[in-house]
């Protein structure tokens, strides 16, 4: 493919919004965007018409961002005076918007969900280091999304909400100029990414309750769902999606009714017919989602169930009613519908976490897969905004919402490149485009109840002066007094301990001594010491007597002394053992007692990638001067060194206290800085606690199985846990050693709240390369690129060590975009890690958490021709057990299984799987194949068919018009004539059997003789051009001939 003509236009020399342009399309022998030598014979005939055959491209530009300024970028033409100057070709300074594929060599990545390409912010963006949620600039109405406009207009109106064009180079970069070959140093280009990132346009966001139509809602209503009713029992207050919300955080903590009881029912679910799918897709389904810090929930299957009243042209849009599926399979008779119900109580929460879950409600989404619950393939996601669950004072809200469940494909048709391809700044722009597969039906609510009087109600944030830690006052000393169990409740903790027996203190010792078994008898009976002491010298004395008696012997005498005597010696060895031990322990016990007094506690409560500071006040007690080293027990927690990065978070938390510049002396070791101290100074010491490690866990792959009780509703009553808690030592050393003070801090984990989820699916034991491009948070419209109003500097880091997490420094009002690096591992593997993002350098607290699944699969490449079958076997290997499973794939009518029923896999074994592709449509596309467990709904293996099809060899061609609204079609005939000599039979298919039908399917006809073939294309309601391919094959199902039919409804 050869670039013929060409044309550069500017888009900001005009600088007019919208305008009609008209170019000159250009060519021949002279500089040409793609590089080519064009060589023509001398011709000494030139006229005019010569220069008018070139042609001109006539559009009209409308531009969507207004008050742009004129490029920095030299003009076209000076560019191309100068170039044509210097005889070198040019360089490209357009952009392209247009929708492109990328070259063959670069297939076309799996479909992904909505929340694979979602990245949109959390705004305001809101710092968790701060004293109070509340001291932000909080909007007093909560508006929807811009991002919501946007999907609820149609595709045809914003098509960037629909098609991503993607870039995998820079443009703005000028050609690097070529050095001498005997240069020693290369050069390195300027950075370009590899790799078509993800533009993320926002979540989809809920269309208006007036989308729903009246007979919809009736069949909802009277379904029967469960009520949302409040602590009087009456029904919930009802509110419009549509309308703003009202939002005062003070109505919000005055409110009595502090417990928010949080209420999903999932109603029904609308199907919208797809390609090659049958009328009644899917007939079950499941959700997964997390809510605030909840655990992940996976829901139970639901049957999709359709109304018998419905008409029979309503009832393809009407909503099919959700009801559970029980054990044996059969539907359940009860309440229609899933409800989920989240009780936040205050009691249960952290220290001024409620105003923290107010905020979650206010600003975030909730994201919601849903699954096909027989194949286990995801069908799409959905987004809904929880800002209608802030009840401002009513005892109790509830809405209803009409979701999209959406997914994208990609598309790669044609190769059209732009610029030039032997060097950096190619464009290979790949269109993305999203695809509507169903519409959930969504009632949400929020119930206000009284909080557990039993409970300890939370108190708010600590103010900022919490931020100091200061060593408590003990030079009063040890008060005295007994230690008894009555008395010990009033001394210090710190400075008294209560006397315990060494055989409950130290096992080794009780292992060692004679009396070991009594010991351990008396700490199971968990009796009084003496009472105990008591009864067992009651029963020795009871035994010896019964003893004394029955034998009556002076040698029986005699040997009771004996024994007697032999106890007293181990007693006695006993009692050095003791003195051994308590002259051993004597100088730990001390230390240890010493170290309690100089310990300060502080609780940290940490969550994933927000850094928790605080200032511990250090004394120097003596009255010469000290050099003291710090020593932290975990490397997560740090000194802060830097000047900037101390300020930084003192300005954060509004720390009142002195800053000093170079306070520590590193001497080559960031992990034990030293300070130094004048006699009896008293300096702030600045602490950094952060975390990037998190529960990397994946439930596994399908629906809660209630025969294993994993109910979503079990799941909600325990906290998620992400680490373990833990407790750090901070030891600051004096000169000669010794401890002069100790920090104890308490790590709490606290569960981190979740963004975006991004799932990709990709071939296994290879390397999965993405990037996300970030939305423009700051950018407001009509902004300047490269203006003070362009993106801030982006930081990530990733919660696993072996995930490569990077981004780039991009000039002033360019795009940021977030590069992955992922290790997949063996199918089916499903690898899960967090990625927390940040606008600020010292990594103070996330603006964006993002969750990754990236699920591994065996990979099978297949190259054949459109409208032709071919045949593949798989190699199926049985697990432990006995299973009866079913294969499933994503493109039915593209893909071919056999055996396509039920079967029995025995354990161990080796099974053929015999796969018949047949694709549709010319060019690269991902297929999934999937072999489920019918029994326990669980995932035994995975494919990924990368299928590579070309177009077939067009042996005719023809050209129809039809008119629009035809009523019952057209009817139309075409001949075909045997080539062979003999008797052959052949079978028809087409490329669009939406459009086209045959009259007869199979034909059989002698050598040399003529067939005529019936076809019947359906009516069109709207105008347009469309390629019908007729495929001719023969009793294998192999491509004899290929028609090419162009029908233009007009």
């Amino acid at each position: 493919m050869q670039s013929v003509r060409w044309a550069v236009w500017n888009p900001f020399l005009d600088g007019c919004a919208s305008s009609e342009v008209s170019l000159p399309l250009q060519g021949g022998a002279q500089p040409n965007p793609c590089g080519v030598m064009v060589y023509r014979a001398p011709s000494t005939d030139t006229s005019p018409a010569e220069e008018l055959e070139r042609g001109t491209v006539k559009f009209r530009f409308s531009s969507r961002l207004e008050g742009r300024s004129p490029s920095p970028a030299a003009s076209v033409e000076s560019g191309l005076e100068e170039q044509s100057h210097h005889k070198k070709p040019p360089s490209p300074v357009r952009r392209t918007s247009q929708r492109q594929s990328s070259p063959p060599t670069s297939p076309k990545g799996p479909a992904l969900s909505i929340s694979q390409l979602s990245a949109s912010p959390r705004y305001p963006i809101i710092s968790h280091s701060t004293g109070s949620p509340w001291q932000q600039q909080f909007p007093s109405q909560l508006y929807p999304s811009p991002m919501v406009a946007a999907h609820q207009l149609s595709h045809a109106e914003l098509p960037y909400a629909s098609s991503i064009s993607h870039l995998e180079a820079d443009l703005s970069q000028p050609l690097a100029r070529p050095r001498s070959p005997s240069a020693e140093q290369l050069q390195e280009l300027p950075f370009t990414p590899v790799h078509a990132p993800i533009i993320a346009m926002g979540t989809q966001m809920p269309s208006s309750s007036s989308g729903i139509s009246r007979g919809s809602l009736a069949q909802l209503h009277s379904a029967g769902f469960p009520s949302i009713l409040d602590c009087n029992n009456q029904a919930a207050e009802v509110l419009d999606p549509s309308e703003p919300v009202n939002f005062n955080p003070q109505i919000e903590e005055a409110d009595y009714l502090q417990c928010n009881e949080i209420v999903l029912q999932f109603l029904a679910f609308t199907r919208i017919p797809q390609e090659g799918m049958q009328s009644d897709w899917p007939t079950s389904i499941y959700f997964t989602f997390q809510l605030y810090r909840f655990p992940p929930v996976t829901t139970q299957r639901l049957m999709l169930l359709s109304t018998d009243k419905a008409p029979k042209t309503f009832q393809d849009t009407a909503p099919c009613v959700l009801t559970l599926i029980n054990k044996d399979g059969t539907v359940n008779t009860g309440s229609p519908g899933l409800q989920l119900k989240y009780l936040v109580d205050p009691g249960f929460l952290k220290l001024g976490e409620q105003r923290w879950f107010l905020r979650y409600l206010a600003l975030h989404t909730l994201q919601i897969d849903v699954w096909d619950a027989e194949s286990l393939l995801l069908i799409g996601s959905s987004a809904v905004e929880l800002k209608h669950l802030l009840r401002q004072g009513r005892p109790a809200v509830q809405i209803t919402h009409q979701l999209e469940v959406i997914t994208t494909e990609y598309s790669q048709d044609s190769m059209v490149l732009s610029g030039d391809t032997s060097r950096h700044g190619s464009i290979r722009p790949i269109d993305v485009s999203t695809v509507v597969k169903g519409r959930l039906h969504l009632r949400m609510g929020n119930v206000g109840h009284l909080p557990d009087q039993n409970l300890k109600r939370t108190r708010t944030l600590p103010p900022s002066r919490s931020r100091i830690v200061s060593a408590p006052d003990f030079r009063s000393g040890f008060p005295g007094g007994g230690l008894s169990s009555k008395g010990i409740q009033s001394l210090n903790a710190r400075n008294a301990s209560r006397a315990q027996r060494l055989v409950e203190v130290d096992g080794d010792l009780a292992s060692v001594l004679h009396s070991r078994m009594q010991e351990a008898s008396i700490a199971l009976q968990r009796t009084p010491p003496e009472a105990d002491d008591i009864h067992q010298r009651k029963l020795e004395r009871m035994k010896a007597v019964r003893q004394f008696e029955a034998q009556g012997l002076t040698s029986s005498t005699k040997s009771y002394i004996m024994t007697r005597r032999e106890e007293r010696i181990q007693h006695s060895r006993d009692l050095q053992i003791i003195e051994a031990y308590r002259e051993r322990s004597k100088v730990e016990s001390i230390t240890n007692m010493l170290s309690k007094a100089i310990t300060t506690q502080h609780t940290v409560y940490a969550s994933l990638g927000t850094a928790e500071f605080f200032e511990f006040a250090l004394k120097n007690p003596f009255n010469v001067q000290q050099t003291v080293t710090i020593e932290s027990g975990d490397e997560e927690l740090s000194v802060i060194v830097d000047t900037r990065e101390w300020k930084h978070f003192k300005e954060l938390t509004e720390t009142r206290t002195p800053l000093e510049e170079d306070m520590f002396n590193l001497q080559g070791n960031k992990l034990k800085p030293q300070i130094y101290l004048r006699p009896k100074e008293t300096v702030n010491i600045p602490f950094k606690y952060q975390t990037f490690n998190a529960d990397n866990t994946v439930i596994t792959q399908g629906p809660a199985d209630v025969r294993v009780n994993r109910n979503a509703n079990d799941s909600q009553k325990h906290p998620s846990k992400i680490v373990q808690p833990k407790i750090i030592k901070v030891v600051f050393e004096a000169e000669d050693g010794k401890p002069l003070a100790i920090c104890q801090v308490n790590v709490e984990p606290t569960p981190h709240v979740i963004d975006q989820t991004f799932r990709f699916y990709h071939p296994e034991l290879t390397f999965l390369k993405k990037s996300i491009r970030l939305p423009p948070w700051h950018t407001l419209p009509g902004a300047t690129v490269g203006g003070p109003g362009g993106e801030p500097q982006i930081f990530v880091r990733c919660s696993d060590p072996n995930i490569i997490c990077d981004t780039k420094k991009m000039a002033a009002g360019e795009p940021q975009d977030v590069f992955l690096k992922v290790a997949g591992g063996p199918s089916p593997q499903i690898k899960k890690f967090f990625v927390t993002i940040y606008t600020d350098p010292w990594l103070a607290a996330p603006i964006q958490i993002w969750q990754f699944y990236v699920h591994s699969l065996q990979r099978v490449d297949v190259s054949c021709v459109t409208g032709q079958l071919n045949w593949l076997s798989l190699v199926l290997r049985g697990t432990q057990a006995v299973r009866k499973v079913k294969c499933y794939t994503s493109h039915p009518h593209e893909l071919q299984i056999d055996p396509a029923e039920v079967f029995v896999l025995p354990p161990r074994a080796i099974q053929d799987l015999q796969i018949g592709v047949r694709p549709q449509k010319a060019g690269s596309k991902f297929i999934y194949l999937n072999v489920v467990d019918v029994e326990y709904h669980q995932l035994v293996a995975s494919w990924l068919l990368c299928v590579s099809c070309k177009q077939p060899l067009i042996s005719k061609a023809f050209e129809i018009l039809l008119p629009v609204g035809g009523g019952k079609g057209s009817n139309k005939k075409i001949t075909y004539t045997n080539p062979y000599p003999t008797r052959r039979a052949f079978f028809l298919r087409t490329n669009h059997p939406d459009l086209l039908q045959f009259k007869e399917d199979a034909f059989e006809i002698r050598g040399g003789e003529t067939y005529t073939i019936g076809l019947r294309f359906a009516p069109s309601q709207s105008s347009g051009m469309e390629d019908i391919l007729i495929f001719i094959n023969d009793t294998q199902d192999k491509n004899e001939e290929t028609f090419a039919i162009r029908v233009t409804y007009q």
